[in-house]
């Protein structure tokens, strides 16, 4: 019995896909910006694309609770939007970063399942 090799957390070229799993891997990766590239064996990259993706969500997602809140204490829309409107901005920035990025990932891996052809 040969002993278990751990996988490696260097970046693999993408090899080995086939044409299914690289689309597959694209549509991950709309639904959930670094999901597809993790899943096509870049692994330390989608870790990034994927806390750059949160990081941005969980920053629109903190302006809307903020947003919100304010609304429910005064009873009514609130006249000013501006206090915490930077917040969601700077959020939906970073998220539509991490979307394009992931685009972008995606279209390398699937050039990379049709070089080979699988």
């Amino acid at each position: 019995m040969q002993p278990r090799v751990p996988p490696r957390i260097t970046e693999a070229t993408g090899h080995g896909l086939t044409r299914q799993a690289a689309w597959g891997c694209v549509v991950s990766n709309l639904v959930l910006p670094g999901l597809g590239t993790f899943l096509a064996h870049r692994r330390v990259v989608g870790i990034i694309q994927l806390v750059v993706s949160q990081t941005g969500f969980a920053l629109s997602l903190l302006w809307a609770i903020l947003f919100l809140r304010d609304w429910v204490q005064q009873g009514s829309l609130p006249d000013d939007v501006t206090p915490h409107l930077a917040l969601g901005l700077i959020g939906c920035a970073i998220f539509l970063l991490a979307w394009v990025w992931s685009l972008a990932s995606s279209v390398n891996i699937l050039r990379v399942s049709r070089k080979t052809g699988l």
